[in-house]
C-alpha cells in the first residue's frame, strides 16, 4: 500500500494554474522544484507495478489509492488535499505496490526521484534506513495479506494502515520519560493517526481503544508530565499483521473466533496452568462444565470447535480418550488469547 501521509507543512511558494506549471514546495527552510498537473475523476497518477517516478501532493480535489483483485477494485484509503501518495517508494527503490486514481477533479504536484533524493541528502541516514525497512514492512504485510484473501478484499485494511504508522509514530514522536522507557504523547498520537491516514477521530479513539484492552498500548506520562502511551512490546506492528494472515490462510470462510470460541480460548488458557504437562490439554468438556454451558447447546458449540484445526502450534484441536481436547503451549497462549480477541474486536467493530 502506498501510505498516505499528510504534510501540512508542505507550502507552495507561488499559485497553481494550468497542467505542467513548475511551482516550488517549501519543507520548512529546505525548498524542491515540483510540477503540478490536472488529472479528471478516473485519471490515474499511477498503477500497481509501476516503476517509481516520484511522489506527488494532493493540492486540491480527492485520489484513491486502491488494489485490483479480479474484477473488484479494494479502496485502502482516500486522499485528499494536503495527502502525499507514492512516497513509500522513494525510500525502497521498488515497484508501485497500488494503483492511484483521481475520484474527483484535481490538482497534484509531482516531486520527481530526482528532486527528492536531493532533499533525502539533508537528512540523517538512520532516518533515511528506518524508513526504507518500514516501507519493505509495509509491502511484505500487504503481500502476506492478499495470498490469504485469495481474490477478496483485504481483511481489516483500516486496523493494519492505522498499525503500520506506529512505529513512524515512535520515530518522529517518541521520548524517553523518567524511566527512560519511550513514550508518545496521547494527544500527538491521536492527531497524528488521524491526520496520515485521513481517519474520524472517533474511529481512531476505538482503535486506540482495542490496542489498551489487549495490552498493546499502556498508560504513561512525557517528559512534560502530559497524558502519554508507551508500547512494551514495539514488535506487535511486525507480529500482528502475520498473525492474521497466518490465521486466515488457514481459515479462508473464517474472519475472526466468534465469542462462545474465545471463551472457550478464555477458560482453556486459564486452566492450562493446572496441567503438569506443556504443550497442556483441556477437555472440551471441562471448559463446558466452567462455562455452565445448557445441555442442548453443547452439540452446537462442539461443531464449531472445528475452528481450532486452524489456529496454530500454540492451540489446536485433537482427539484423546475424554473426547475433544484443546492441546496448548502455555507460554504462548496469553499472548495467542489477546491477539485473536483484538482481531474480533477489530473485525466487529468495522476496521
Amino acid at each position: 500500500m502506498e501510505l498516505a501521509a499528510v504534510n501540512k507543512s508542505c507550502k507552495s511558494t507561488e499559485s497553481f494554474g494550468r497542467s505542467g506549471k513548475k511551482v516550488r514546495i517549501q519543507r520548512g527552510e529546505q525548498i524542491v522544484a515540483g510540477v503540478t498537473k490536472i488529472y479528471n475523476p478516473g485519471d490515474f497518477i499511477f498503477k500497481a507495478g509501476d516503476q517509481p517516478d516520484g511522489m506527488y501532493i494532493v493540492r486540491k480535489g480527492q485520489l484513491q489509492v486502491f488494489l485490483e483483485q479480479g474484477e473488484k477494485q479494494v479502496v485502502l484509503a482516500t486522499v485528499s488535499e494536503g495527502g502525499i501518495v507514492g512516497e513509500m517508494a522513494l525510500f525502497d527503490k521498488q515497484k508501485r505496490s497500488a494503483s492511484v486514481k483521481a475520484s474527483q477533479p484535481s490538482e497534484v504536484t509531482q516531486i520527481t526521484a530526482a528532486d527528492f533524493d536531493a532533499l533525502i541528502k539533508q537528512i540523517p541516514k538512520w532516518f533515511v534506513t528506518l524508513m526504507g525497512a518500514l516501507s519493505h514492512r509495509l509491502r511484505q504485510t500487504n503481500e502476506r495479506l492478499q495470498k490469504a484473501e485469495s481474490g477478496g478484499g483485504v481483511p481489516m485494511q483500516s486496523a493494519l494502515r492505522l498499525i503500520g504508522v506506529l512505529d513512524l509514530i515512535w520515530a518522529k514522536h517518541g521520548e524517553k520519560d523518567e524511566k527512560g522507557k519511550f513514550v508518545v504523547n496521547k494527544k500527538t498520537m491521536e492527531t497524528v493517526l488521524a491526520d496520515t491516514l485521513q481517519e474520524n477521530p472517533a474511529r481512531v479513539q476505538a482503535f486506540l481503544k482495542i490496542l489498551v484492552d489487549g495490552e498493546i498500548l499502556v498508560n504513561a506520562s512525557d517528559p512534560r508530565k502530559q497524558p502519554a502511551w508507551g508500547m512494551p512490546n514495539r514488535a506487535f506492528a511486525a507480529q500482528f499483521p502475520q498473525f492474521i494472515a497466518d490465521f486466515r490462510k488457514a481459515n479462508p470462510p473464517v474472519t475472526c473466533l466468534d465469542e462462545n470460541m474465545l471463551r472457550i480460548m478464555k477458560v482453556a488458557t486459564d486452566l492450562a496452568p493446572k496441567n503438569p504437562y506443556d504443550p497442556a490439554t483441556v477437555p472440551f468438556m471441562q471448559i463446558v462444565s466452567e462455562l455452565k454451558v445448557e445441555p442442548e447447546k453443547i452439540p452446537e458449540m462442539k461443531k464449531a470447535l472445528e475452528v481450532f484445526n486452524f489456529t496454530g502450534k500454540s492451540c489446536s484441536l485433537v482427539k484423546t480418550s475424554d473426547g475433544e481436547t484443546l492441546k496448548m503451549v502455555k507460554a504462548d497462549m496469553p499472548r495467542v488469547l489477546k491477539s485473536h480477541q483484538m482481531m474480533a474486536a477489530f473485525t466487529n467493530q468495522g476496521f
